[in-house]
């Protein structure tokens, strides 16, 4: 029994001293490599500016933000290497709540034009929903949709149809048959556009399949402006864009004069920064809470998992994108207009364009690094993490065999003893 209780001590020795090795190893990796910048630079994460940026942004040199300028000047070396300013509109980058790096590379861009932002229209729709369920205007996530549009003539209605739920337009679940591109040109030409979404035939049942469906989007807007006193664009106005004092943009309609749900707002990058910073916190904003802060968490969260820009993105959230850099998540609408919201670097970084181009490629290679984070430096430890723990464990192993055989060894010589003494 005091042998076993030794061989089992040293084992969980082994053990023990593998896991020293991993936590040691990492930390003095993380110590002495670029991402030990994320600790270094003071309230990061939890840095508070004594001002909101209602009557606009103020500015911050890069460094006094934990910034890297060397590191931009870098991003500007290569997209002019690349030739890539031609496409790119603003590139926008907000820390602590400073706006530390502005820039309009096209000609005829500036911080007072307006810019259309596509698909990244669907976040503020997403929003609007959150505060309509937190006011009471609309039930919850798990309201069937149809509900909202009694005394109407479906087509193709089915059991899988009725099933649909408002949850399931906000993650492009909803089953229903759809490719984006033809259907929303077609969406777009038709005499009512939620009876064009509404009558489209069911291919999956909701809630299994991600299909992106600007149309599911619209929906969402147009049960907003059932549902709420003066339509989706008065509660826009009163729960967001004043607030946030958002006053330079253009919101286009569908046939009916209602908001169009996924796309065609035009408003500032410094707009989009401000509403980026919203969700950063957490739908606090001066004094309020204009967004239910379990609202945020919620659209943030993954409810579908799949890879996409180049494996850094990881799944689809309530009308945002989740990505696996920094516990990072964006808005995206195409010709790569986006709001990136970083929480565990305090960051938010927007760009427009006017063509489609890898922009992932300046977030990861130039911005995240200019902050402090970089992907590879994360891969590497996780790496040697995995790495050290399968070799703790192997060693364990073959100590846990080797010990064993040689207690069978034991016994057996043991109980040869005893026979030949009988």
């Amino acid at each position: 029994m005091k042998r076993q209780w030794i061989q089992i001590i040293g084992l969980f020795l082994i053990l023990g001293s593998s896991c020293w090795s991993v936590w040691f190893a990492g930390s003095i990796f993380f110590e002495y490599s670029e991402a030990s910048r994320i600790e270094d630079n003071i309230g990061v994460r939890t840095s508070n500016p004594n001002y909101w940026p209602i009557s606009g942004w103020r500015s911050s040199v890069p460094e006094e933000q934990g910034v890297s300028s060397q590191k931009l000047n870098e991003m500007e070396d290569y997209i002019e290497n690349q030739n890539l300013r031609n496409y790119i509109d603003s590139i926008l980058i907000v820390r602590n709540g400073y706006l530390v790096y502005e820039w309009y590379p096209s000609i005829g861009y500036n911080e007072n034009i307006r810019h259309h932002i596509f698909s990244c229209t669907k976040v503020f729709t997403s929003a609007l929903i959150g505060i309509a369920i937190e006011e009471g205007y609309i039930g919850g996530v798990d309201d069937y949709v149809l509900d909202y549009f009694p005394n109407r003539t479906i087509n193709n209605l089915d059991a899988r149809k009725e099933a649909m739920t408002i949850r399931h337009l906000l993650t492009m679940t909803s089953g229903l048959e759809w490719n984006d591109n033809p259907n929303f040109y077609q969406m777009e030409v038709s005499s009512n556009w939620a009876q064009y979404v509404l009558d489209r035939p069911m291919e999956f049942q909701p809630g299994t399949v991600w299909n992106y469906n600007t149309g599911c989007s619209h929906l969402l807007s147009v049960i907003l402006n059932e549902v709420t006193p003066y339509g989706t664009r008065a509660y826009a106005i009163e729960k967001i864009f004043n607030p946030l004092n958002i006053t330079n943009y253009i919101w286009n309609n569908d046939a009916q004069g209602i908001p169009i749900g996924g796309t065609q707002l035009f408003i500032t990058p410094r707009d989009m920064a401000k509403f980026g910073y919203l969700y950063l916190k957490n739908g606090y904003w001066n004094g309020t809470q204009l967004i239910p802060s379990n609202w945020v968490v919620e659209s943030r969260t993954a409810v579908v998992s799949f890879e996409f820009e180049q494996g850094h993105g990881s799944g689809y959230g309530y009308q945002w994108w989740t990505y696996n850099l920094a516990n990072g998540y964006a808005a995206r609408g195409s010709n790569q207009q986006h709001i990136y919201v970083i929480p565990d670097l305090n960051l938010v970084v927007v760009s427009t364009g006017n063509t489609e181009y890898p922009f992932i490629n300046l977030l990861v290679d130039y911005i995240l690094p200019s902050a402090g984070f970089s992907p590879i430096n994360l891969m590497l430890v996780i790496s040697l993490i995995v790495f050290l723990s399968t070799l703790g464990a192997y060693f364990g192993y073959k100590y846990y065999k080797s010990h064993t055989k040689k207690k069978s060894i034991q016994e057996s010589r043991e109980q040869d003893s005893t026979d030949t003494g009988k």
